[in-house]
């Protein structure tokens, strides 16, 4: 099974994706950020994000995704 691990964030989106392997263990696949300016309208940022995430998706196809909770 592939998981995407997605920390949130409008200035800094973080990911992680890993998959598990026979013997229990998780294997590293991909990892990385996604950076926006602060100068960009908002809208535009979370554009970039969803495409960016968008395109994790495809081409990794993980079967799960979990979504870190935004504290404020």
């Amino acid at each position: 099974m592939i998981a995407l691990g997605v920390d949130p964030g409008t200035a800094i989106t973080g990911y992680g994706i890993v998959k598990d392997s026979p013997d229990g263990r998780l294997k590293k696949i991909s990892y990385g950020v996604i950076r926006t300016d602060s100068k960009t309208p908002h809208s535009l940022r979370l554009k970039k994000i969803h495409e960016e995430i968008t395109n994790l998706i495809d081409q990794y196809k993980p079967e799960v995704v979990a979504i870190e909770q935004l504290f404020f």
